[in-house]
């Protein structure tokens, strides 16, 4: 795992992406499940998918808990 930075510094970009609603959603479920803010999460994702090594240490605005990725369920009434 590598230090996720809470706001853009040195060495962090800060960029937009769209997302479906419903993909944003799920994402932010898995994100307080695992005790993250969804922008660690997203960017836990990203760097796994990507197949990147960033070293050990745990980010600034998550938790030291193994990422499991398991989809959410859907909320009732979908």
């Amino acid at each position: 795992m590598s230090t996720i930075q809470p706001r853009g510094g040195e060495g962090v970009i800060v960029t937009t992406i769209r997302l479906p609603v419903d993909l944003r959603n799920e994402v932010k479920i898995q994100a307080i499940r695992m005790g993250r803010s969804f922008n660690t999460h997203v960017a836990m994702i990203l760097m796994e998918a990507a197949g990147a090594e960033f070293g050990d240490a745990t980010p600034a605005a998550g938790t030291a808990r193994e990422t499991n990725h398991q989809e959410a369920p859907k909320h009732a009434g979908k």
